[in-house]
């Protein structure tokens, strides 16, 4: 995993451990489908540059995991190895010899989340640190390039039609019933809440949702840059559907048509499809490569589940705490791993050690031990949204010491996943803090085990920040 990190050095014989996740935009059995054989395979496998011209993949126990890779320069770099476990679509095992004497251990896993996939490869190299260093980057790179072929994948699955190569399309499933989801498309309040990439701010000047009406809007970008936009409808079929011609309101050749429609997947759940249309391929391939769309596509749907969430009406822990420091020390101590480690964590745990890559779609994996010494615990943020100084949006778990996804040691019924959103205000140098939390994709069991821990989570809270409150006093929290 790439990133800062604040751990324990290893001792000198043991292994070496890389951890890296990401979270694609695409169904599981289309991820696991790209690990399925050597075609597959070399369409991303690699760093950014390589190709892997020759290789054998079967995913059988004992089938054969050879692939050999080769660089820009013409080097080649061979990878003999043999399958472990298949357990399709959710885990790949496998051992191999890469680097001409050095055994890499490897597991990939495949989860679902509301109709994408977290992925996470976790990787076990021998006493060869350098190594260790060098597959962190790598990886990155070659799961950036996995993104790019599923976007590809997801193109050739969704259409055939004449207009492939003009088309983006997204999906994702929300907990939230369809009239919320619609009024949270058409609503000037909710789109002021959730509308656009990270860091994107809108303003509505006018909307006017029936046929033929417009919503004229300015999106402000996080460095103070405006753009207009306009929207006009063309079909308006509540709950059910909405069709409009979107863009710049100053570019025609920018403009899009956009097809968006809202599907009841029962309990209260909402499957929304959104489909754009540009004018031509080179528009798209702009949108795509020079405007990061489709990773403004998923930070949207991101900020738009965060808002459903808050919206859902489920329980919901509400912390606020006036911090006599200013806002930017504060941040560092949400944002730093090394500060983290002084105050992160119930009253009388010690810090076992922890990894962050602070973006969008990266983990905070870290560990700790109770008061006896005897019991480790791990955990884990997932970030949605990284504003600096002023926002963060994650999801936390309990993990296992490689960042899977693990129920509450002591509570069975507690929800996998909670969605937290922090939020800092600054005031004459001191600064407001505000935690709010509530479960995703929780059944009735965890939101009713959720809502009867409110009380017991206030408790570990305050002790929790009475730890960030000393350590921003002391000495450590020098900025």
């Amino acid at each position: 995993m790439s990133g800062k990190a604040a751990a324990r050095e290893p001792e000198p014989e043991a292994p070496e451990a890389v951890v890296i996740s990401r979270l694609f935009d695409a169904p599981r059995a289309l991820v696991w489908e790209a690990w399925s054989s050597h075609a597959h395979l070399a369409r991303w496998w690699g760093p950014m540059g390589f190709t892997t011209p020759r290789g054998s993949v079967e995913l059988r126990p004992g089938g054969p995991f050879t692939l050999t890779m080769r660089s820009p320069d013409g080097t080649e770099y061979p990878m003999e190895g043999s399958v472990l476990e298949v357990e399709a679509p959710s885990r790949l095992a496998w051992t191999a010899v890469a680097h001409g004497d050095v055994r890499v251990d490897t597991v990939v896993t495949f989860e679902e989340e509301g109709g994408r996939t977290r992925l996470t490869v976790r990787q076990t190299i021998p006493r060869d640190p350098m190594m260790a260093r060098g597959q962190k980057p790598g990886w990155s790179q070659s799961l950036e390039r996995l993104a790019t072929a599923l976007v590809e994948s997801n193109r050739a699955v969704a259409s055939s039609s004449p207009t492939a190569d003009r088309e983006i399309a997204t999906s994702r499933v929300f907990d939230a019933p369809r009239d919320l989801v619609w009024q949270a498309w058409t609503d000037p309040k909710h789109l002021a809440r959730w509308y656009g990439p990270n860091g994107f701010t809108v303003t509505t000047h006018e909307i006017d949702v029936r046929p033929g009406g417009a919503w004229r809007l300015t999106m402000h970008g996080p460095d103070g840059t405006d753009y207009p936009n306009l929207t006009r409808y063309v079909e308006v079929v509540r709950p059910e559907r909405l069709v409009y011609e979107h863009g710049s309101a100053e570019r025609d050749e920018d403009r899009f048509d956009v097809t968006v429609t809202f599907t009841d997947e029962g309990s209260g759940r909402t499957r929304v499809s959104m489909h754009m249309l540009c004018r031509t391929k080179e528009a798209r391939d702009r949108f795509v490569n020079v405007f990061g769309a489709l990773q403004g596509n998923r930070q949207t749907m991101d900020r738009l589940e965060n808002h459903l969430a808050a919206l859902s009406g489920g329980p919901k822990l509400v912390i606020s705490r006036t911090l006599d420091a200013p806002r930017s020390l504060v941040w560092k101590a949400w944002t730093e791993p090394e500060r983290l480690a002084k105050w992160w964590g119930p009253k009388g745990f010690s810090w076992l050690g922890g990894m962050m890559d602070l973006r969008p779609g990266g983990i905070f994996l870290y560990g700790m031990t109770a008061p006896d010494g005897k019991a480790a615990i791990w955990g884990r943020f997932v970030y949605r949204e990284v504003v600096e100084p002023a926002r963060l949006v994650f999801v936390v778990s309990f993990s296992d010491v490689n960042g899977g996804v693990v129920r509450h040691p002591m509570a069975p019924d507690w929800p996998l996943e909670v969605l937290n959103v922090l939020t800092l205000d600054e005031s004459g140098g001191k600064t407001l803090l505000t935690l709010e939390g509530c479960p995703l994709h929780a059944s009735e069991a965890e939101r009713k085990a959720f809502e009867n821990g409110i009380g017991s989570m206030q408790q570990g809270f305050a002790g929790t920040f009475e730890q960030l409150v000393a350590y921003l006093a002391g000495a450590g929290g020098a900025a």
